[in-house]
């Protein structure tokens, strides 16, 4: 996923309801670092020749209602201190993209067990706060 991609999610996860937040703050960023990892290791897996992507995209439909939650968490913590909407759009992309080079750097230090990813994105699901 590139940047332009990341802006176009945070663009439609903006145009959603804002929910009562079950997750807290902390939680929601760990949640989108857990999103980011599981599209890199799809990323890591095709290069490889494990088809993957198509498992990531239905994983990531199956629990987009907790991406999309967790990204409204962050935003209405910048709300909650007071920042604009710019400055809270630009907040959750530099964390995104935060999560993005640290998720980066551990796949490529400690790979993707590519043959089983099905069975590592479930790992994913047991992470996620809901």
């Amino acid at each position: 996923m590139k940047i332009n991609t990341i802006a176009a999610i945070a663009a439609l996860l903006l145009l959603t309801f804002r929910p009562a937040f079950a997750v807290s703050f902390k939680d929601a960023a760990e949640n989108l670092l857990y999103f980011e990892y599981a599209s890199l290791s799809a990323d890591y897996c095709e290069q490889r020749g494990y088809p993957s992507r198509a498992v990531f995209s239905a994983w990531q439909q199956k629990y987009a209602h907790v991406q999309r939650e967790s990204a409204q968490r962050i935003l209405a913590e910048g709300e909650s201190r007071g920042l604009v909407k710019t400055e809270r759009d630009q907040v959750l992309s530099e964390a995104i993209a935060n999560h993005r080079k640290t998720a980066s750097e551990n796949i490529a230090n400690k790979g993707v067990p590519c043959a089983k990813y099905r069975t590592f994105l479930d790992g994913y699901h047991a992470l996620l706060k809901k």
